[in-house]
């Protein structure tokens, strides 16, 4: 009593470079250039967080989209917002830049 189950599509899927974009310029001549991968700020907030020196508290460098910077301990992180030991909250959307001190 075998039954013999219809075959399964199989759809090709191209292979993709992601690391190279290609740039048609006015003349129709096509450049490669590197794409600059530079990490989200939410992606460098949960580095720190997920980092082996992250117990409870980080020391951290933040660089405010005004230039400011500011070195703070960061304790936690809500949906929009940062959590310093001082109960300070920083915008995320106001950072530029963030790294462990």
């Amino acid at each position: 009593m075998s039954k013999k189950l219809p075959n399964i599509f199989k759809g090709i899927v191209p292979k993709n470079n992601n690391q190279d974009s290609s740039v048609i310029n006015n003349d129709n001549s096509v450049e490669k250039e590197e794409m600059i991968e530079e990490k989200s700020i939410n992606r460098q907030i949960k580095d720190i967080f997920s980092s082996d020196s992250f117990v409870y508290k980080a020391d951290a460098i933040i660089i405010l989209n005004t230039g400011e910077v500011l070195k703070k301990t960061i304790i936690g992180k809500t949906n929009s917002s940062l959590i310093t030991i001082d109960d300070e909250l920083i915008d995320v959307a106001s950072i530029s830049k963030i790294e462990l001190a």
